[in-house]
C-alpha cells in the first residue's frame, strides 16, 4: 500500500517506526490515515522479527483527533475505523509505543492511550475536546479510563481539561517523560526482555481489562444523536469559521 499520510521506517528491527505526516491537518484521523495505520499494523504483525511499533508524528500536534468533515454521511464508517484501530493497538502482539511530541486532542488522546507505553516530550499536551464541539468522547473514554480510572477520565472529558506531559505521566495517562531519550530507554528495556514473555504479558493484561461489551455499537449509539442534532453541526460550523478546526 502506497503511503501518503504516514511514513514507516523498517530499517531498525525489531522496531518499526510509524510517523503521521499530515502536518497541514494536524495529523487528524481521516479515512486515508486510518486505512494506512491499519495497513502498516497488519504488515508489521506479519513481518518476521518485528516486535515493537513506535507511533510518532511531525508538526506541532501528535494527533488532533478524528477528521470532522463529511460527518453527516461518513461518521459511522469513520468512527468504526477509529474503534477498530484503538482495539488493534491494544490487542496487537506487537508492543506499541506512542511518542507524543506535541498536542494530543480528542481522538489523539485515545490513539496514544491505546498504546502499551506513552512517552512524552516537553511539548506534549493532552486534552479531550469533544464536549466543546457538541460531541461525546465515546470511542476514547473507555481507553483513557483503562489507564487512569473511570471518574478521573470522565472529569477530564467533562471539563475539557488540558494536561501537560508531566501531568499526564503523574496521572498515568502517559508512562515516561524525557523525549527521545525516554523513548530510547523504553526500547532498551524491551530489548532486554524475552519477546515471547512480552507477548504473553500483553495478552494477559488485555484479558484483565477487556473492552466494554458491544464497544463499537455503543459508540455509534452514543454519537448518533449528537451527530443528528443540527445544533452540533452549527457549533462545528462556527468553529470552522473561526479557524479552530479544519
Amino acid at each position: 500500500m502506497a503511503l501518503s499520510r504516514t511514513a514507516a521506517d523498517w530499517s531498525r528491527p525489531p522496531v518499526v517506526r510509524v510517523t503521521l505526516t499530515g502536518e497541514a491537518t494536524r495529523n487528524r484521523l481521516d479515512e486515508e490515515t486510518l486505512a494506512e495505520l491499519t495497513a502498516v499494523l497488519d504488515e508489521a504483525e506479519a513481518a518476521p522479527g518485528v516486535q515493537v511499533l513506535v507511533l510518532g508524528a511531525v508538526g506541532d500536534a501528535f494527533c488532533a483527533g478524528w477528521a470532522l468533515d463529511s460527518l453527516e454521511s461518513a461518521w459511522r464508517e469513520r468512527i468504526a475505523a477509529v474503534g477498530e484501530l484503538l482495539t488493534r493497538l491494544r490487542t496487537s502482539p506487537l508492543i506499541t509505543i506512542a511518542y507524543v511530541d506535541g498536542a494530543a486532542l480528542g481522538g489523539g488522546v485515545g490513539l496514544a492511550a491505546a498504546c502499551d507505553q506513552v512517552v512524552v516530550s516537553e511539548r506534549a499536551s493532552f486534552r479531550m475536546t469533544e464536549v466543546l464541539l457538541g460531541l461525546v468522547p465515546a470511542a476514547i473514554l473507555p481507553v483513557v479510563a483503562r489507564r487512569v480510572g473511570g471518574h478521573r477520565a470522565y472529569g477530564w472529558a467533562l471539563t475539557a481539561r488540558e494536561l501537560s506531559g508531566a501531568q499526564a505521566v503523574e496521572a498515568g495517562l502517559a508512562d515516561r517523560q524525557g523525549g527521545r531519550d525516554g523513548l530510547r530507554r523504553v526500547l532498551i528495556a524491551l530489548r532486554a526482555a524475552d519477546p515471547a514473555a512480552l507477548v504473553a504479558l500483553k495478552r494477559y493484561h488485555a484479558e484483565l481489562a477487556p473492552a466494554p461489551a458491544r464497544y463499537e455499537e455503543r459508540v455509534a449509539e452514543v454519537l448518533g444523536p449528537r451527530l443528528a442534532d443540527p445544533r452540533t453541526h452549527r457549533r462545528l460550523a462556527d468553529f470552522r469559521e473561526q479557524g479552530l478546526i479544519a
